[in-house]
């Protein structure tokens, strides 16, 4: 009774949606419009996975024209039991090996491309916001109060990283398997150059002066050269591998909360508040992309010409043409 009431309730808000008990989800055309999504990954074989408040599970392997809506079980009982948000999702060069990290410190693995997923114990209740997966084996995780966890063995064990500055991290990237980059508040960029094993200050870092926003993205194309961006459209470039940086701004001076690469255009994007979107191409300035939501964006991932922003109230906004053109998923 409870399955069919559910099923009902999704029919009512989200059109036509059906029960698939062969994959133990729910069909549909769009994600609900009153959960948000905070993650999404892209594996090599343009699967797409997106990840939410409430435990939401969504992954489509048709470019975004349907949808199968997973709860993720990320501790005992039913669906109705799983309450925890989940921030991020990544996986390794393969698609085969992923992690998902969310609320009160959870952490999710899976070794089958996200078919199957069981709970990690990283040691600790605090926020997990976001993650780099480096192989199969190392991942580094970063989060609240200056956390930082990272494992060589696929997860089996976790190891706290003492980091230079207590302050709340929200992304981490690793342009290759030895360098390494994450940002969090006031303005602090981390800097690492053994796979996440130990972390220096790059930039930033004034804890003390509190009208210093916080940098809540960081992408680097290659170890030289990277953006990080933050709030009210603050942003900074560096092209030698962090030992520098220099200082620059959107047209418009909204808050930014992911970038990105797209593989084929080479052009960086970044999204955040509002649903606005800004490119860049090597060497040139930031351009405005026409607007496909109001809704503020969490997250951006490219595959090829496949791309993919994902953000509050279900927002889902995607790309055939490397950014050309964005469409929302109604």
């Amino acid at each position: 009774m409870v399955a069919a009431a559910a099923a009902c309730l999704l029919m009512v808000a989200g059109g036509a949606i059906t029960a698939d008990s062969a994959t133990q989800g729910i069909t549909r055309t769009s994600a609900p419009g009153w959960l948000s999504l905070f993650g999404v990954a892209i594996r090599p074989d343009n699967t797409i996975f997106i990840v939410g408040s409430k435990a939401l599970l969504l992954t489509s392997a048709d470019q975004g024209k349907t949808w199968l809506q997973r709860t993720v079980n990320e501790r005992p009982g039913g669906d109705l039991f799983q309450d925890r948000d989940l921030y991020s999702i990544r996986f390794d060069a393969t698609g085969k090996a992923g992690w998902i990290v969310g609320e009160e410190g959870l952490i999710m693995h899976t070794v089958d491309g996200g078919d199957t997923w069981s709970r990690q114990d990283g040691g600790t209740r605090k926020n997990l916001f976001k993650l780099a997966v480096i192989d199969a084996n190392t991942v580094v995780i970063v989060g609240a109060d200056g956390l930082i966890l990272r494992t060589s063995d696929g997860g089996k064990t976790w190891q706290t990283i003492k980091s230079p500055k207590l302050v709340t991290f929200f992304d981490v990237t690793f342009p290759d398997p030895k360098n390494g980059f994450m940002v969090g508040e006031f303005s602090t960029i981390l800097a690492s150059t053994d796979g996440g094993l130990t972390w220096n200050l790059s930039y930033g870092g004034n804890t003390g002066d509190f009208t210093i926003g916080p940098f809540f993205t960081v992408n680097f194309t290659d170890p030289q050269h990277g953006m990080v961006a933050g709030l009210a459209g603050d942003t900074a470039a560096t092209s030698d591998g962090g030992k520098t940086w220099q200082k620059q701004s959107l047209p418009d001076p909204v808050a930014s909360y992911v970038l990105a690469e797209s593989p084929t255009s080479k052009n960086v994007w970044v999204g955040g508040a509002g649903g606005r979107m800004f490119d860049q191409a090597p060497g040139g300035q930031w351009k405005p992309s026409d607007r496909a939501t109001f809704h503020d964006l969490t997250d951006l991932a490219f595959v090829g010409q496949l791309g993919v922003a994902v953000g509050l109230n279900g927002t889902i906004l995607l790309t055939n043409n490397a950014g050309e053109q964005w469409q929302a998923v109604q």
